[in-house]
Order: structure tokens, then C-alpha cells, then sequence
């Protein structure tokens, strides 16, 4: 029987007779030894502190050559920043921008981009990168509404493309090994998880101002309502020494829903790897921000939610410590956060108070003991049934996964994501659905076919769109039907 080139690095890598690669790309997309072309797609916070340094890091195997935001200030910045940490490094590097990302995903010589714009920009952007043919590292949550990131999911995986999304706390140790345990029977049948995400905070301006000369605000918006006044709350700071800064999009709906799928992207993926199921129902209630005076913000505030997940019930509920607590039918537990790891100058401090638990913890510590090989019995461990891969850096992951064209290497791959998202996207419409209401009826989940039974919910699964900011556009004039993209592929 023939093998292909994949299913060769496949088993020649789990043999161990392959070394991971640090000389350049393999396969037939990339020449020996060429290192990965990567572009950048938004230069913000997440952008500046955490991924374009992620990867930059990595001089061996990849280099960033692009650069775009709508806000071209932030484009020439970028631009800056990146090749005078090249040259600190003896490396000379011109590197491009633009205003449109369109124009850089045209450049053949692009491999690979970094999404790091606001939330709904998400599934647009993505799904160009991939018709465009590039391998995407797209920032969390996976996309803004259910089904289009559903889309995005089942294109990824129709093109064969790599796609990592930031959940990166699965490439942390302390997460990996309670799951790992979590899903080998350690607590034995779970009982319930309990999830603390954190509070937004009321704030912003309504108050309009110029849109700046150097930023197409239009096309900032998407597909969204481009009529709302600009204020640079509602989108970021203009002042570039303070790129770092949390920008004002992330708690304001419809860019951003708030800690529920901003935090809930990582504890709440957490919570899925490990349960390896999907939500039924949701139920709960939650406070919404004050909107008094001239404040624009207006995510959730205080929440307190249950899925039932095979009928375990997971708790989130901003009273817990940020984290993840799995709680075994015996009244065992194992819990895992992130401890004193601050990723943006604007996270939450990771000091631990006193009461609150380290990094990882266990109601007693025998139940922390490595697993023996005789006791694994699920290796499996990403959400959706993908093969477990060990890794302690989710961009050398990536980078991995791009050299050998392989999907299935990263951690946190397109179909996880999209089902980790999803069960935080089922919170935030449960709390919109809850808005005056004091019935506590739950929501409804089918995710065979990722509907809910209750026709005002379905309709917060749909895509924004707006003329050419419109999924069905993008997909028009290419094999993919857009609904058929819209259900869950065999």
C-alpha cells in the first residue's frame, strides 16, 4: 500500500525516527530550508505584547514580512517595532504594510498569518486567509456568532489548511495534566465543574469625536452598523504608547460579548477538553453594566450560569477563583489556573490572595501523581476526539504544524475551537434571551445540529453581515456552499 507524504511524517514522528524540524519547512508547499513567510493582520494589544513576539522569537523558522491594519498609525508602528527587534537580533528585515489585509493575502510569498483583530472580525478575515490558501493562527474566541464559525471550521478542514487558535493555556503543564488525569479516570465520574472568569467593568464614551485621518473606521466596523459615532473607546487607544492597554471593543457588544467568550475562550476550553462533550442546556442569569451618564460599555457584569454536559454541571459563576475546578462523584477535586502568569499588562493580577489556590491543586495530593502507561486509557485528549500532542509552546506548535502541512498537530485545532466557542457563545445568549426575565427556563443545545429549538436564540447563531462584510459574498464564485457550511460535516 502506498503512504503518503502526510501519513509518512505521521507515523515517522510517533516512531520518533523524525526530528522536529528547525531549519526551514517541509513538504511540497515549501523548498528546503525556506523559512515561513508570516503576515499580521491587526497591530493591537494582543498583537504587540503577545503574538508577534511569540513568533518573532523563532528566527530559525519563520519570518514576519507583513503587516496590516485599518488604522495605518498602527500598521507603521508595527512595522517599526518588528524589524528593530529584528536588528537587535543582526537580522535585517524589511516588512511591509498595509491598510487592507486583502492586499497582503494577494502576495503569493505569504505562508501564514496572525489574526489578531477584534471578535467580530473574526470569521470574515479567517475565512479570506483560507480561500487565499494561508495557514492562520487566529486569536480567541474562535468567532463571534455559532454558525460562522461553523463555516470557518469546515472550510479549514475542506482546504487542509493549519489553523491554531490562542487558546494557549492548553500548552501550559499545569491544564494539560488535570485533563489528562480528568480524562483517565482520575476523580472518576465528574460530578461538576466550577468556573470563575472574571468581571468587565463599566466604562467608555458615547460622546462622538473625528474619525482620525489614518483610519477606515467603515471598514473597522465590518459587518456591523457603521453609523455609531466613532469614539476611540468603542474601538482602541490612538496613543501608541499605550498599545498594550485593553482596547474598548472587548467589552462592548456586537465587537465583543464580554468575559463570557473573552475568559471563557480559555477556562471554559479548559472545562471542554476535559469533559469531552458538548453542553444540552444552559440556564442562568446575570447582571448587565451600568449605562447611566454618557458610559458606552455594556457586556455582562456579574453572571451565574449551568450547562448540563452529559449531566455533569458545569458552574460558572464570576463568585469562583479564575479557573477550573473538576469536582469527581466522590467529592474529590483537581484544579488548575494560570498562577502568576500576567500575558498583557491589562490582565487581571496574578498574585494569588490568600484562601485562593496555585496553579494547580488537588483536594489531596495523592491525586496528582502521574498517570502509568497502563493506566492511560484515552490519549485523545482535544476536544472533538483529535490526537493528544504535547507541546509547551502554542506558536512553535503552530509553526510545527505549518512546516509539515498537518492540521491535525496543533493543540487547539479549528473543530475544537469552534465547539469550545460555541459553548461559551451559548452562555452569552442565554444571558441575552434572560434580559427582564425571572422564568429560568434553560436553553436547549443540539450539537449534532448545532441548533437550539428556540427561534430567538437561533437567530443569535446567524452571521453578522454587511454588504461586501458578508460570508455568503466571500463564499460566492468558490466550491463551498454556504449552507452546506452551516451544519456539522461527516
Amino acid at each position: 500500500m502506498q503512504m503518503n507524504r502526510r501519513s509518512f511524517l505521521a507515523s515517522a514522528v510517533a516512531a520518533g525516527s523524525f526530528p522536529l524540524l528547525f531549519n526551514g519547512c517541509v513538504g511540497t508547499t515549501f523548498a528546503a530550508n525556506r523559512k515561513i513567510n508570516i503576515g499580521v493582520i491587526g497591530y493591537g494589544r494582543i498583537a504587540h505584547t503577545m503574538d508577534v513576539p511569540g513568533v518573532q522569537q523563532f528566527t530559525e523558522r519563520c519570518v514576519v514580512t507583513a503587516v496590516a491594519d485599518y488604522d495605518t498609525t498602527r500598521a507603521e508602528y508595527g512595522k517599526k517595532v518588528i524589524e528593530e527587534r529584528y536588528a537587535k537580533q543582526g537580522i535585517v528585515q524589511v516588512v511591509k504594510t498595509y491598510q487592507h489585509y486583502e492586499e497582503m493575502l494577494a502576495d503569493p510569498s505569504i505562508d501564514a498569518v496572525l489574526l489578531c483583530i477584534p471578535d467580530h472580525q473574526h470569521a470574515i478575515v479567517a475565512t479570506k486567509c483560507l480561500l487565499a490558501g494561508k495557514h492562520i493562527y487566529l486569536q480567541k474566541p474562535f468567532a463571534q456568532t455559532i454558525q460562522e464559525g461553523r463555516v470557518v471550521a469546515n472550510i479549514a478542514m475542506q482546504k487542509g489548511l493549519v489553523v491554531q487558535v490562542g487558546a494557549w493555556q492548553r500548552s501550559r503543564p499545569q491544564f494539560r495534566k488535570v485533563v489528562q488525569l480528568v480524562r483517565n479516570g482520575r476523580l472518576g465520574k465528574i460530578a461538576r465543574v466550577e468556573v470563575g472568569i472574571g468581571c468587565d467593568k463599566s466604562g467608555g464614551n458615547r460622546t462622538p469625536e473625528a474619525v482620525p485621518a489614518t483610519f477606515d473606521y467603515d471598514a473597522w466596523c465590518g459587518p456591523t452598523d457603521p453609523t455609531v459615532p466613532y469614539n476611540w473607546t468603542r474601538c482602541h487607544d490612538r496613543d501608541l504608547a499605550k498599545i498594550g492597554n485593553r482596547p474598548g471593543w472587548i467589552q462592548l457588544a456586537p465587537y465583543g460579548w464580554g468575559m463570557i467568550t473573552n475568559w471563557g475562550a480559555h477556562h471554559l476550553d479548559i472545562t471542554a477538553w476535559g469533559l469531552n462533550r458538548d453542553p444540552s442546556s444552559v440556564y442562568g442569569t446575570c447582571e448587565w453594566m451600568d449605562l447611566s451618564g454618557n458610559r458606552l460599555w455594556n457586556v455582562h457584569t456579574t453572571y451565574d450560569l449551568h450547562y448540563d454536559c452529559g449531566g455533569t454541571d458545569v458552574h460558572v459563576n464570576n463568585k469562583f477563583q479564575m479557573g477550573v475546578k473538576f469536582i469527581g462523584e466522590n467529592g474529590d477535586w483537581l484544579w488548575c489556573t494560570r498562577g502568576a502568569m500576567k500575558v498583557t499588562p491589562s490582565d487581571p493580577e496574578p498574585k494569588v490572595a490568600p484562601g485562593q489556590l496555585g496553579p494547580i491543586a488537588a483536594s489531596k495530593d495523592s491525586l496528582l501523581a502521574d498517570l502509568k502507561p497502563g493506566e492511560i486509557v484515552d490519549d485523545a485528549l482535544a476536544h472533538g476526539g483529535e490526537r493528544f500532542l504535547k507541546t509547551d509552546d502554542h506558536f512553535l506548535n503552530w509553526l510545527e504544524a505549518v512546516a509539515r502541512e498537518d492540521p491535525q498537530y496543533t493543540v487547539c485545532d479549528a473543530e475544537g475551537a469552534h465547539k469550545s466557542t460555541a459553548f461559551c457563545s451559548l452562555g452569552r445568549m442565554c444571558m441575552e434571551l434572560g434580559r427582564g426575565r425571572k422564568d429560568g427556563a434553560a436553553l436547549p443545545w443540539d450539537p449534532a445540529r448545532e441548533v437550539t429549538a428556540n427561534a430567538e436564540a437561533d437567530r443569535m447563531l446567524v452571521p453578522f453581515a454587511r454588504g461586501k462584510y458578508d460570508l455568503r459574498r466571500a463564499l460566492a464564485g468558490t466550491k463551498y456552499d454556504y449552507e452546506k457550511m452551516l451544519r456539522p460535516l461527516s
